[in-house]
């Protein structure tokens, strides 16, 4: 409710102050663009100004935002697959009782002594 208050209380600030800026200055100024010219007042142009330059703000903004939702939606599902990684190392069956973690180096000159018979 309090928020609501305060946006609605800078809402009306702003609007006030863009009355007194529109009353301070009544100018009509010519303005030459690349197919004419118009004449339009000067709050009139600034407003424009100003709100165009806000939604190509937006629009370059939203760029940005959608890569950042992309990237995030990936590494949700590398996640994913690296919880489902750890839950099966955990339901594996522990290690046998030669000196714990495997050695795949070890393993293969085990398995090729044992294949040819030569066990110095």
């Amino acid at each position: 409710m309090l928020r609501r208050i305060v946006i609605i209380s800078l809402v009306l600030a702003v609007a006030a102050f863009a009355a007194f800026f529109a009353s301070l200055n009544p100018a009509v100024i010519p303005l030459d663009l690349a197919f004419g010219e118009i004449e339009a007042p000067l709050t009139l142009v600034l407003v424009v100004c100003l709100a165009l330059g806000w939604v190509l703000g937006l629009v370059s903004a939203s760029f940005m935002i959608f890569r950042m939702m992309a990237q995030r939606r990936t590494l949700r599902r590398s996640l994913v697959l690296a919880d489902k990684e750890i839950d099966n190392l955990r339901t594996m069956p522990a290690p046998e009782a030669d000196g714990g973690l495997a050695n795949p180096q070890r393993d293969a000159e085990a398995g090729l002594l044992a294949r040819t018979g030569n066990a110095d």
